[in-house]
């Protein structure tokens, strides 16, 4: 597992890649990615999404269904990360990343890509969350999506935390200017 230097100072703020996964588990090393989206923006309009279930190799455990709603009848079809990585290493190119608690996504889509991403910026939507909303209760995506006015629910699926990240970047972004 990578060490990972986030970054949140970036020079060109106009273009960059929201991005999240669920998985089996806590270990980029041990457990498996069964969703993952990502969704370009520029100028902060979303220009392209890029999301997929994947198939794990191993079952689904019950309480990653009980969290995210990703049961393995929902994956059964879906394609096994070998075919998907190279699509989403071309999707994101070496644009910056940004996710909340980026360290678990970072990892988990550098240990299976290969170490693509190891030179694209990533920026950590937590760090941002601490510095503009420093006396809310906690810092987790639901808290700080709801303050910014997300009420709908879609938590711990991945192409509604990306939107709810970039939202986030996209509001510091505002405030910075």
């Amino acid at each position: 597992m990578q060490n990972l230097r986030i970054k949140n100072e970036v020079k060109n703020d106009n273009i960059f890649v929201a991005i999240d996964v669920e998985t089996t588990g806590l270990s980029p090393i041990k457990n498996e990615l069964i969703e993952i989206s990502a969704i370009k923006y520029d100028n902060n309009i979303k220009i392209g999404t890029f999301s997929t279930l994947v198939k794990p190799k191993t079952r689904i455990p019950y309480n990653i269904t009980n969290i995210t709603g990703i049961t393995n009848e929902m994956v059964e079809e879906s394609p096994y990360i070998e075919e998907v990585m190279p699509k989403l290493v071309e999707f994101i190119g070496k644009l910056p990343i940004v996710a909340h608690n980026a360290n678990f996504d970072y990892n988990f889509i550098q240990n299976y890509s290969g170490n693509q991403f190891s030179k694209n910026k990533v920026i950590d939507t937590v760090v941002i969350g601490r510095k503009l909303y420093p006396n809310l209760l906690n810092h987790k995506l639901g808290t700080i999506a709801k303050h910014i006015g997300i009420t709908e629910d879609g938590f711990h699926r991945a192409e509604f935390d990306c939107e709810c990240c970039a939202k986030i970047y996209i509001e510091y972004l505002k405030q910075k200017k």
